[in-house]
């Protein structure tokens, strides 16, 4: 009914197919799949496909979870046989502990050091709205008793990881882990295909596609970005003062987007933020919302984003009282990196503007430098 092409079934700890449901159904030539699980424990939990679920077995076949998520990752790179083109994703992340401070006291130790290397993906979307426009790497929201708590900003995190250095994929996943109350999940993802036709699919180019980061993740939106020579997100462009980036939103009737934001190294750039309000000519209100080429001018090597966000709209339309119906339509995609110098693309170490985050800071620590921003009450799959 959502017109979902390609689905890969990620359970939990059990390895399964959907292939024999879809051909009862009569759908295979409407949506195409592949068995992988997700494997996890009180810790780091781990995407991976595709695997065979063996009959009669535990869990079908299914490894064992560990807390170590690089003992995980090279484990299910090579499960049952050599799989080249396996995928491998890291969900959910506790950002410090996996990529900075592992052992919680305060100093950066680089995390779990190599996971960074052993993951094809990072889930930065789940069932929550995004944060990729905030200025902050943590939000404020109630716990289990209504006290005041820290949860993490992935998007915010994650640019401060790509300023590290760090060229996982940014990933989106529906979670959609019951029908009622949840919206049936939200977030999506595109990526290029040879086919229109579902059934013709190969999982192997979606996986190609998902490793180099030509993908897009949205709640709605439907975004598209290239450079003029054609090139696509997660891709290296050589320049020298600037970019020119093709973008195109498109949205069904009951979304809308109202601002357009080119990120550079994670920041927002007041002349590459575009409104309805500041920039009118720019949008319109049909289907195309957005279709402009615009020119990013650059200073260093940069990784560039652009997010196309409705910050006066939401999704109650099509979510209803879910939790989901609250969040803004939010799309972005991974970056494109722009070598500047002709040296190669190299990082620039920005953490913008927030010390190495660490679990050590306190609710009142980050609520002083962030004042009222962020006061946002995270849905319950936040870790």
């Amino acid at each position: 009914a959502e017109h979902i092409e390609f689905a890969p079934a990620t359970e939990h700890n059990r390895i399964c197919s959907w292939r024999p449901s879809i051909d009862k159904l009569g759908l295979k030539d409407f949506i195409q799949t592949i068995a992988g699980l997700e494997l996890t424990g009180s810790g780091p939990h781990l995407n991976s496909f595709p695997l065979k679920p063996i009959p009669h077995t535990q869990d079908s076949g299914a490894p064992e979870w560990d807390k170590d998520p690089r003992l995980d990752a090279l484990t299910l790179r090579d499960w049952q046989k050599m799989e080249p083109d396996r995928w491998v994703q890291l969900n959910h992340p506790d950002m410090v502990e996996s990529f900075i401070d592992r052992n919680d006291d305060g100093k950066i130790d680089g995390g779990y050091v190599g996971l960074a290397q052993m993951i094809d993906g990072l889930e930065t979307q789940n069932s929550n709205d995004s944060g990729i426009l905030g200025n902050a790497p943590f939000r404020i929201g109630p716990d289990n008793v209504g006290l005041d708590k820290l949860y993490q900003s992935w998007e915010f995190m994650w640019l401060q990881m790509l300023n590290q250095g760090h060229h996982y994929t940014a990933m989106a996943d529906c979670d959609a882990h019951e029908v009622w109350g949840n919206g049936v999940g939200t977030w999506r993802m595109y990526m290029p295909s040879k086919t229109d036709k579902p059934a013709e699919i190969d999982w192997r180019e979606n996986v190609r596609h998902a490793k180099a980061g030509h993908s897009i993740l949205t709640s709605g939106p439907f975004l598209q970005v290239q450079t003029e020579d054609g090139k696509l997100p997660g891709d290296t462009v050589q320049a020298t003062s600037e970019i020119k980036i093709k973008v195109k939103v498109q949205c069904t009737d009951w979304i809308d987007i109202d601002r357009v934001q080119v990120l550079v190294n994670g920041r927002k750039p007041e002349e590459l933020n575009y409104t309805r309000a500041t920039h009118p000519a720019m949008f319109s209100n049909g289907v195309v919302k957005f279709d402009r080429t615009i020119t990013v001018p650059l200073k260093e090597d940069s990784h560039v984003i652009v997010v196309a966000y409705g910050e006066n709209t939401d999704l109650s339309i099509g979510y209803g009282t879910s939790a989901q119906g609250k969040m803004h339509p939010c799309a972005y995609h991974n970056p494109f990196y722009v070598d500047v110098d002709g040296n190669g693309f190299k990082p620039n170490g920005d953490w913008l503007d927030w010390p190495n985050p660490t679990k050590k800071m306190t609710v009142e620590e980050v609520r002083k430098r962030i004042g009222s921003e962020s006061h946002v009450a995270p849905s319950r799959k936040t870790k």
